[in-house]
């Protein structure tokens, strides 16, 4: 029997019994729809949890730093078993999957001022491997370019040019009122601008233009304290992209040779640079004088590889500071979720799948002489088995494609009546609304996977139970079954 022969009388048979197949789908349509509705459900509520968890960082992007204590074995690691944050850890960190790329950080150790012109701002000075950041940073410029390697370049965050002020505008405007006030007989309030009197500074552009890092240490002679200056020319030659981290919103990158400098700078007193020191210390300084950075950032490929990642990092010995480490967490419990939610409504397939029985075995003894008949003319036992599979895997089918319609149709409802009352808003802790470009979400999504995998195990379960009706027909004697009435 050729293959195209059996879907013509699969097709007949289903057809010529229309009303049972009908009722017999609606059951699978009605197990197939709870399920896809509850999975899509716990799916939304897990997205929705997962894109709030965003409002706090970037879930892709850690910090990695040595791990101190194992709460496994509930011990302190010694000093000399921790992990250095050095070049080997970096080239250790970029071998671990799924990690994109590596930027190690050092901080300057004392504030600095960036001056541009009349403007000016206090920033936190970073500094950064130049051929390892490019590839962490190369996606993040907003303006100009990333560092090239030049010690005079630096690029700022997106938040610095709009945290600095014009500070001769401001004592312009501070003398102008203390007049007024003086003029009235002081009967005027003296309100500083920062302090809600003034307008908010606006933000300029900061890209080529030149300007200057200024830093100052103390230092004492005779226990007196000392106060010196250094300033840095430098250009901008970037401004970054906003981001979702405020931890970062005033920081300012420059080369990482730029920064070593400076804190050499800062940290040298007036005293050690006229002497010539003690050379057992010198040597003992020597020794140790390796250099470390303060902390590395990864970035990990993509959302669905973070948890393996983290697992990894503290396998290697690192401790990870990101969002990221309650995915876990969050992915455990909505799991727990879905298995029981697809059970409750599995129930009902499984009603379903009782009633495709019924209706195969009902089928036997309604079509015996035309079973016998097919033997007769030459229809093979696996010709047989293979058309009452067919026809309850195609019951399975047409169940399974309404009921996705119909999953679909509530999700639509639950999503429209979530965001009409409000309800997304108290889920997502404020998700969504500054930021006009982001995908508002839903209470319940249906993605690609789950919709085909509805189909796929609907036309399945048809299979399983077509299993023991095939087996049924095809075992019948061919003169019995054409004596039969």
């Amino acid at each position: 029997m050729k293959i195209i022969d059996s879907f013509r009388i699969v097709w007949r048979n289903l057809w010529r019994m229309k009303l049972r197949t009908a009722l017999t789908s609606v059951g699978v349509m009605i197990g197939t729809a709870a399920i896809v509705a509850m999975i899509a459900l716990s799916l939304g509520l897990k997205e929705s949890a997962v894109k709030s968890l965003e409002n706090f960082g970037n879930l892709t992007e850690m910090d990695v730093e040595p791990m101190y204590y194992i709460y496994e074995e509930d011990r302190m690691i010694p000093e000399e078993e921790r992990k250095k944050l050095n070049m080997e850890a970096v080239h250790e960190l970029k071998q671990i999957p799924g990690i994109a790329a590596v930027m190690p950080m050092k901080r300057l150790y004392e504030q600095a001022k960036l001056k541009v012109g009349r403007r000016e701002g206090y920033v936190e000075l970073i500094g950064v491997d130049v051929n390892e950041s490019a590839e962490y940073r190369k996606n993040d410029v907003e303006k100009g370019a990333y560092l090239s390697g030049s010690p005079q370049e630096i690029v700022v965050a997106y938040d610095v040019p709009r945290e600095m002020r014009d500070v001769e505008k401001e004592k312009r405007d501070a003398r102008r009122r203390n007049a007024d006030s003086n003029r009235s007989g002081g009967g005027a309030s003296f309100m500083p601008p920062d302090m809600g009197g003034g307008e908010q500074t606006a933000a300029f552009n900061l890209v080529d233009k030149a300007a200057t890092i200024v830093l100052t240490r103390e230092y004492r002679i005779d226990d007196e304290p000392k106060y010196e200056k250094k300033e840095v020319r430098v250009r901008v030659v970037g401004q970054l992209r906003q981001s979702e981290n405020r931890r970062y919103s005033s920081a300012v990158y420059a080369p990482l040779s730029v920064v070593k400098e400076l804190n050499d700078w800062v940290n040298r007193s007036r005293g050690d640079e006229g002497s010539s020191g003690n050379t057992r210390r010198t040597r003992e300084e020597a020794k140790k004088d390796k250099f470390e950075f303060d902390q590395m950032t990864v970035k990990v490929e993509s959302r669905e590889m973070v948890e393996s990642v983290v697992k990894a990092l503290k396998e290697k010995g690192y401790e990870v500071w990101s969002p990221a480490r309650e995915l876990e967490t969050i992915n455990k419990f909505f799991f727990v979720i879905q298995m029981v939610l697809g059970g409750i409504a599995a129930i009902s397939l499984l009603v379903a799948t009782i009633g495709i029985v019924n209706t195969m075995i009902m089928s036997i003894l309604e079509r015996t002489k035309e079973i016998g008949i097919m033997k007769v003319i030459g229809a093979t036992v696996l010709n047989i088995r293979w058309l009452f599979l067919m026809e309850s895997g195609f019951i399975g089918l047409i169940g399974g494609l309404a009921g996705l319609g119909m999953a679909w149709g509530a999700v639509e409802l639950v999503n429209y009546f979530g965001a009409s009352g409000g309800l997304l808003d108290g889920l997502n802790m404020g998700y969504g609304r500054g930021g006009g470009e982001a995908e508002p979400s839903k209470l319940a999504v249906i993605p690609g996977w789950l919709a085909l995998f509805a189909i796929g195990f609907s036309f399945i379960i048809g299979l399983l139970a077509g299993i023991f009706p095939a087996i049924r027909a095809s075992r019948l004697s061919a003169l019995q079954a054409i004596r039969s009435e």
